[in-house]
């Protein structure tokens, strides 16, 4: 039944695969790259129970009897990972020409990070499917090929970028006719970073807004396509990465901030000192650096162990926080180090000011960690002003440090 061209060249491009069953989990049929998709070899077999080859629809069981009974549209098992290889699986159920329900389970390969996501679709032959397209009929298997086409949203577009042909995908996604769509700009529909589109330039990455208002990325497939020796037009393939985009922000975000207290990391701030060095480097516009260390905190650390270091640590981070206007930065650097970026100031006297503020709450808001046990905040603080002191991010840094330290030999 998977003997067509186009199927085999669609689950190779978009890294799916696709495995048949029965209600009582017999297989049915699987598509050639199964057995490469997942890394498994002399598994499969026709008749063999699925849940022998596959871990993944072990305890599946009452799930399955419920997509069966049409009490579910789908099934969706997200980031599997099998021999270093992560992966998605959705599970729907069709029924074939002779009437005959039975489940189909799609394979969908994923980056394990990524930011390498769009170069693993770059990797795949685009040739194959643009030759197939043109010289092959896709009548054969039109049922599992409507499956495929079901997932993936695709529109063709003219050289002047209207839009010429929609798939089921496309008119769904967006909750329009066919009409709708066809002999508008495509541009309409699909943004690139927040603008609109001009021209017939398809970006890698699109975003649309669903029928529920939510924004949803695709990574864009531009396929050129030459209908006859005077008319060209392209074929855009979407697949949805909006999990992928919200992992590379996690990520970022994972790089650029302190995973105990959730502030900005030594990474951030110096990108951020540096951009401010970059910026003010004409009109020398000053800014502050503020290095804060906490006394006594291994003490705290020795006597009460680490979880109550960590709560302080936090609290630290709270009260710093509640502190600094809405344009500073608050940044954990290591250990009990913290240091505050301020931006803009009016003046020396007001900078003095504030950190006499700091001080001044900091002994107000001790970390009441039980009703037994209550630890005082106690800061040494040391600044460094750009341009004043210094006008590159290393010297400013030490110089704010090496006060500090003084500062801290004199409190100790």
């Amino acid at each position: 039944m998977l003997t067509s061209i186009i199927l085999p060249i669609i689950c190779n491009k978009y890294n799916i695969s696709c495995i048949l069953f029965k209600k009582d989990f017999k297989i049915v049929e699987f598509t050639d790259n199964l057995k490469d998709f997942l890394s498994i070899s002399d598994e499969l077999e026709i008749n063999k129970d699925v849940r022998d080859s596959f871990w993944e629809f072990v305890g599946l069981e009452e799930k399955l009897e419920e997509l069966y009974d049409n009490k579910k549209n789908y099934l969706h098992i997200p980031m599997l990972i099998k021999k270093d290889i992560f992966y998605d699986i959705n599970i729907e159920t069709f029924i074939t020409k002779n009437e005959e329900k039975l489940f189909i389970a799609i394979f969908t390969r994923q980056s394990s990070h990524s930011i390498s996501y769009s170069k693993m679709i770059q990797n795949i032959n685009q040739e194959n499917l643009k030759y197939e397209y043109e010289k092959q009929s896709i009548q054969n298997n039109q049922i599992y090929f409507n499956l495929i086409n079901q997932k993936l949203i695709s529109f063709h577009i003219d050289l002047k970028g209207i839009i010429t042909n929609v798939n089921k995908a496309c008119i769904d996604f967006f909750g329009l006719k066919e009409t709708g769509m066809i002999g508008e700009h495509f541009s309409n529909f699909f943004f690139s970073r927040e603008l609109k589109i001009s021209s017939t330039e398809v970006s890698n990455i699109l975003r649309a807004v669903s029928l529920e208002g939510i924004d949803i990325f695709f990574h864009a497939d531009v396929i050129p396509v030459k209908l006859d020796k005077n008319k060209s037009e392209n074929i855009v393939i979407c697949q949805d990465i909006t999990h992928l985009k919200k992992i590379e922000s996690e990520l970022e975000y994972a790089v650029n901030h302190d995973i105990l207290t959730g502030l900005p990391n030594r990474l951030m701030l110096t990108k951020k000192i540096e951009e401010l060095i970059l910026k003010n480097k004409e009109l020398k516009k000053p800014f502050a650096l503020c290095f804060i260390d906490l006394n006594k905190f291994k003490n705290v650390n020795d006597e009460y162990g680490h979880n109550v270091g960590d709560m302080l640590l936090k609290h630290v981070g709270e009260v710093l926080s509640n502190v600094i206007r809405e344009e500073d930065i608050i940044a954990r650097i290591g250990g009990d180090e913290f240091v505050i970026l301020f931006e803009e100031f009016e003046s020396e006297e007001y900078l003095d000011k504030t950190l006499k503020r700091i001080e001044k709450i900091s002994k107000k808001t001790p970390l009441l960690y039980n009703e037994n046990l209550t630890i005082p905040l106690s800061f040494s603080l040391g600044v460094s002003i750009y341009p004043k002191d210094a006008e590159d991010m290393e010297t400013l840094l030490n110089i704010a440090d090496e006060k500090m330290y003084k500062n801290k030999g004199v409190r100790v």
